[in-house]
């Protein structure tokens, strides 16, 4: 088995935390696969677009390798979403990655930040 069919394997899902609720968009352990990164978060899309859906999402993205223009085309699938998002914190990017994705922020028509703590992104997630 490829190191990278674990992360493939991972299931995103909707999480009850804090009195709210969250979506958790695993694209973790995908490292260089950035083809299968975009399968996965393309049929996971179909979940987070649903009116039920929660519009606060983290995506996990530990041990995946992106690159500018990877995420640059996850932002551009979430402004495609039907729905609004409210808030989306992205967790485990390089310190690079997250340099970029705060100049992004300011583009962006929802909340928007990195961090390293997938517990405190959660509870910022829920925060009012």
């Amino acid at each position: 088995m490829e190191k990278y069919e674990l992360g493939l394997n991972k299931k995103s899902f909707s999480l009850f935390f804090n009195g709210g609720e969250i979506w958790c968009e695993h694209l973790d352990s995908l490292y260089d696969q950035k083809e299968l990164l975009k399968k996965k978060f393309s049929q996971d899309l179909l979940q987070i677009e649903k009116p039920s859906a929660s519009s606060f999402v983290v995506v996990i993205m530990d041990e995946s390798n992106v690159d500018s223009d990877c995420l640059d085309w996850i932002l551009f699938e979430f402004f495609k979403l039907k729905k609004q998002l409210h808030k989306v914190v992205f967790v485990g990017l390089n310190i690079q990655m997250k340099r970029y994705m705060k100049k992004k922020s300011a583009d962006t028509n929802f909340l928007m930040i990195c961090m390293d703590d997938l517990e405190k992104a959660k509870e910022w997630l829920v925060k009012k």
